[in-house]
């Protein structure tokens, strides 16, 4: 058991990979393992420390036995939860290169994901589930001067009936979509994300944002996330392969015209509300990957 951080970086050779830009730091030690280390004072938004909090407490039901060993998981060493500080320490693995995905990485990757919506829900993750709230003309104005802000950078290239029709049915959708069924969520399931054992096995770090919540939530996230760093894949490819892993799991038939309609949802919904404030000064290809995908149908 660590007492403390610094002692153990005292004794150990140690050199940092990363401040987390909630301020959370991460260091290599020893060349073989990773050390995550969270102080509440120290991040950017202390709200952001419950999340931490979760990830870790995911972490130590794994490392204890408590629940039947999750695969995808890195191996954890030792973690620490405190009221004011979190320290977790694991494995180190090797990243995922993006010219690497083909049909054989895809699958083993929607296996994963699969693998993790079939698990049961911890009990200190569920949360009430409240109705969503409708953004009100306020909120959906804000998202249209946000978006034609950054449609204004490429005049004359992009229709604005995409985003007058994802503005008039926003809230429509959100309420649709609320409906979905829960699963376990990883909650920020995207590239950078996935690392590599030495066996070729995937481990997906980083569970700040594990709960509950629909499957397409991941399914979406991770897509949009590749699409907008240029790699394509067409979602009607990944839910074949996705229900398919599912389905040798479990036996359970997921619809795919479901999930590829949720995740359309889920689409509209992050897009719209917020990937106009990431958007300004990028690439007309970089902007068109995110704005065309603000359909449902």
């Amino acid at each position: 058991m660590m007492r403390s951080v610094e002692e153990y970086l005292g004794a150990h050779e140690h050199g940092q990979l990363r401040n987390g830009k909630s301020g959370a730091k991460v260091w290599a030690v020893e060349g073989k393992y990773v050390l995550k280390y969270v102080r509440k004072e120290a991040l950017s938004d202390p709200e952001m420390f419950s999340l931490y909090q979760n990830e870790a407490r995911f972490y130590r039901l794994f490392q204890q036995g408590l629940e039947e060993e999750l695969l995808c998981l890195p191996r954890v060493l030792d973690v620490g939860i405190s009221d004011t500080e979190i320290w977790i320490l694991m494995e180190k693995y090797e990243e995922l290169s993006r010219e690497s995905i083909n049909e054989e990485l895809l699958r083993k990757i929607m296996g994963v994901l699969a693998g993790v919506h079939v698990r049961k829900v911890p009990e200190f993750l569920w949360r009430e589930r409240k109705e969503p709230e409708d953004l009100d003309d306020k909120g959906i104005e804000s998202c249209l001067v946000g978006w034609r802000s950054v449609l204004a950078e490429h005049p004359g290239v992009f229709d604005e009936k995409i985003l007058e029709r994802a503005a008039g049915e926003f809230n429509d959708i959100l309420h649709w979509h609320h409906g979905e069924a829960q699963v376990l969520s990883h909650g920020d399931f995207h590239w950078d994300n996935l690392l590599r054992k030495k066996n070729g096995d995937i481990v997906v770090c980083d569970w700040q944002g594990v709960g509950a919540g629909g499957a397409s939530g991941d399914m979406s996230f991770f897509l949009s996330r590749l699409g907008a760093d240029g790699v394509e894949i067409a979602p009607e490819r990944a839910v074949k392969l996705y229900c398919q892993e599912r389905r040798e799991l479990t036996g359970e038939l997921i619809s795919s015209q479901e999930l590829l309609r949720h995740m359309r949802a889920a689409n509209v919904i992050t897009s719209f509300q917020f990937w106009h404030e990431y958007l300004h000064g990028s690439s007309c290809e970089r902007v068109r990957g995110i704005y065309e995908k603000m359909v449902m149908n």
